[in-house]
């Protein structure tokens, strides 16, 4: 007689549903009991797999089991790097692309139970493509790419990083040493090439509503509304036989550029004439805008003289230039060797440098726009340094003092009265006293020269489409932050100009609202 075994305690759970419900619920429960004996290498029953299942539940769904785990969890992002990988690969990434890359992680954490490790990396300019694969099944596998996509193909990370290089005036080679130290990643050159191609035309849009709203701004602050007054200079691209020109017009009243002209040796071989064709550039733009040119202020230039005289404009050269020249004449005869004493300079001559340079200023600004009053008051300087005053200004400290003791050595001798007269007979300020009488300055067009440096430099050889857009890009900072606010005026000792009192300003930072812009408009032609 067989002995009878001994079967363990059981019980039923009743399961609403039909046959295929009972179906679809055994054919889990297979399934799970399939996973649990792999991993456990031995067979369970339904009761082991029940139990498995809903203490999984709980704990997963349990507050305080939750705590627990974050507790137990190292959530601490601090990295303190080895000395062995401190030279690892870097790159830039966007907000969007690690965003995307938590989500995509979080979505395999869901149905797996690996992790992701690094495989491959491929760096695309500034951007990294890199593989991660699990380390429990390789065919869980994701390519991150640390830039998301523009709608023209190109990374998004890219696009704006050649942007700032672009609007920061920065020189190819500088673009590279900064990227290749930094370890971040570089845009290859015919990368670059086929960038700016795209990017040029949006600083040419931004340039064009620059000008025409400085155009119309320096309209507006004149009464008749039809004729302003401008300043112009020619800088040339190099320092000698340059390949382009730059011819600039500025505004008197808002100081903006109104045009700035690109002239190469395409237009006219000679660089000497480059400013002559720039200006006729700026006259006709202004012709086509209906603005007639009132006053033109420029540094002297013979051809630009004879080009206003037959536009019927009224000319004005500007006095600092003017002067510059009466020093250098004066500093011949107020010193030199001493054999050539007293005949070719003066040693009564040597304190007058700077102040017959003042004379010369003072004269301008006080000879009330009448030419022979202000060759009369330059006459006169000979005079008040003879310590004869009858002739001097009213209001001037030699004729209201009573007590008054000139400060510079008076003139006895006649060699140095002669040779002060004829540095002052000689100066262009004498021979052409019309063409100074408005006292008139191009400083501000200097000051935009300097502005170009920042963007152009003049070691540096450039293509006819760069050098353009480096130039518009000057126009548009120099037209959003000229004559911007200060916050204070300090005056130091300045040795170059030790009795200047004018004090230097502390600007404000700049601002570069025409940057926004100009991206603004590459996004918008993208985004149709």
């Amino acid at each position: 007689m067989e002995k009878e075994s001994k079967r363990p305690p059981c019980f039923k759970i009743s399961v609403p549903g039909d046959d295929s419900k009972k179906k679809d619920v055994l054919d889990k429960l297979q399934h799970v009991r399939s996973i649990i004996v792999k991993e456990l290498n031995h067979p369970v029953n339904n009761a082991y797999i029940l139990e498995k299942v809903l203490d999984e539940f709980i704990s997963a769904h349990s507050l305080d089991n939750s705590e627990t785990k974050m507790e137990n969890m190292n959530l601490n992002t601090y990295i303190q790097v080895e000395k062995k990988d401190v030279d690892q690969q870097l790159f830039v990434t966007a907000e969007t692309s690690l965003q995307k890359l938590v989500s995509v992680s979080e979505n395999h954490s869901s149905f797996c139970t690996g992790h992701f490790k690094f495989k491959k990396r491929t760096q695309k300019g500034h951007v990294a493509a890199i593989r991660f694969t699990c380390d429990k099944d390789k065919h869980h596998s994701v390519l991150w790419s640390s830039s998301p996509y523009l709608p023209n193909g190109e990374y998004m990370v890219n696009s704006r990083i050649f942007h700032g290089y672009e609007c920061s005036g920065m020189l190819p080679v500088h673009y590279n040493r900064f990227s290749q130290g930094a370890n971040i990643g570089h845009i290859n050159k015919s990368k670059q090439s086929y960038m700016f191609d795209k990017y040029k035309r949006f600083v040419d849009e931004e340039y064009n509503d620059s000008i025409e709203t400085a155009l119309m701004e320096e309209v507006g602050m004149y009464e008749d509304l039809t004729s302003i007054d401008i300043m112009t200079d020619a800088r040339h691209g190099w320092r000698k036989n340059a390949k382009d020109s730059s011819v600039v017009a500025i505004g008197e009243k808002m100081h903006k550029v109104l045009k700035c002209e690109h002239i190469t040796k395409a237009d006219d071989f000679v660089s000497q004439r480059h400013e002559k064709l720039g200006t006729q550039r700026i006259y006709q733009y202004l012709d086509d805008n209906d603005v007639k040119v009132g006053i033109h202020s420029h540094d002297r230039n013979m051809s630009i003289n004879k080009l206003v005289r037959e536009s019927g404009v009224v000319n004005q050269n500007d006095s600092w230039h003017g002067i510059k020249a009466v020093k250098s004449a004066m500093k011949k005869v107020s010193s030199g060797p001493k054999y050539l004493q007293g005949k070719t300079w003066s040693e009564q001559l040597e304190d007058k440098v700077e102040s017959v340079a003042t004379h010369f200023h003072w004269a301008i600004r006080n000879c009330e726009q009448n030419p022979k009053e202000l060759k009369d008051l330059l006459i006169n300087v000979v005079e008040h340094y003879k310590n004869n005053h009858t002739k001097c200004h009213p209001d001037s400290r030699c004729k209201r003092d009573l007590n008054y003791e000139p400060k510079r050595s008076t003139i006895n001798k006649p060699i140095a009265e002669k040779l002060l007269l004829g540095v002052i007979h000689k100066s262009v300020i004498f021979k052409s006293p019309d063409h100074f009488v408005l006292a008139r300055d191009t400083s501000y067009v200097e000051s935009f020269n300097n502005t170009m440096n920042m963007f152009q430099d003049k070691r540096i050889v450039f293509s006819d489409a760069n050098y353009n857009t480096r130039a518009c890009l000057a126009v548009c900072h120099w037209n959003e932050n000229v004559d911007r606010g200060f916050t204070s005026i300090w005056n130091p000792e300045r040795r170059n100009a030790p009795r200047s009192m004018k004090g230097k300003k502390n600007y404000k930072s700049p601002s570069y609202s025409y940057r926004n812009n100009i991206w603004k408009r590459q996004i918008n032609s993208i985004y149709l």
